[in-house]
């Protein structure tokens, strides 16, 4: 029997002991989602050439600038940002459960997420790494399990380039000023970067404050280009 047919057997046997569920409610479904939840999920619209933020629908196509106002005024240290749906919905609710209901499985289920994003011109992909103290307690760190995933889709190997060398507690509630102020200096590269070309993974893309600030720290120590992929990015 061909190495193939043995995985797909062994994966055929996984699926009888432990059938697909629904990232979001746990229904018994193909996964990511079950139709219902799939329902929820609102595809990215396009939006600033950058850093990927929705555009103004109310303007008329010739007047919405290619960059947001932010990227023009403050360009982030990336160069492209990009994902496949806004956070909302069932979305939002698999991000929480694979952050903090210890439900790291969902990781594997969302990766295929990744396919409707652009294939990032990068040569290596990683994850933005949490902090040692953080890790610990969550026992994992989703955004590496989710470069993992990435890496697949993308067709690029995988490497922790990056290391968070503060404790930045979280970004949540705080407004974009004080988000960007709270991740100034982080990170530091855990590599050798010098001219490779690097996309970073994470779960959702808010202000890009984060990515920016590990971008910088990859960019500082010569990597030639830093791009962004998310499962989700903030309406």
């Amino acid at each position: 029997m061909s190495i193939s047919l043995l995985k797909d057997a062994a994966a055929g046997a996984l699926d009888l002991l432990f059938p697909p569920r629904c990232a979001a409610c746990d229904a018994p479904e193909d996964s990511p989602f079950c139709p219902i939840c799939a329902e929820t999920l609102i595809p990215a619209p396009p939006g600033c050439s950058v850093c990927g933020v929705p555009q103004d629908e109310s303007l008329l196509p010739a007047l919405k600038p290619r960059r947001c106002l932010h990227c023009r005024e403050q360009p982030p240290a990336f160069s492209f940002a990009a994902a496949p749906y806004l956070h909302g919905g069932a979305l939002a609710d698999a991000i929480h459960r694979l952050k903090y209901e210890q439900r790291d499985d969902l990781a594997s289920a969302l990766e295929v997420l990744f396919d409707a994003c652009p294939v990032p011109k990068s040569d290596v992909v990683a994850p933005i790494p949490l902090h040692p103290r953080r890790l610990r307690h969550r026992g994992y760190d989703q955004a590496r399990l989710l470069a993992a995933g990435a890496a697949r889709r993308f067709g690029l190997p995988m490497a922790p380039m990056l290391r968070r060398v503060r404790e930045t507690g979280q970004q949540v509630g705080r407004d974009r000023t004080a988000r960007g102020r709270n991740v100034r200096g982080a990170f530091a590269p855990a590599a050798e970067v010098l001219g490779l070309r690097v996309c970073l993974i994470d779960d959702v893309l808010t202000t890009g404050a984060t990515a920016s600030a590990a971008a910088e720290a990859l960019l500082s120590a010569g990597a030639a280009r830093v791009e962004v992929r998310t499962l989700a990015r903030a309406p």
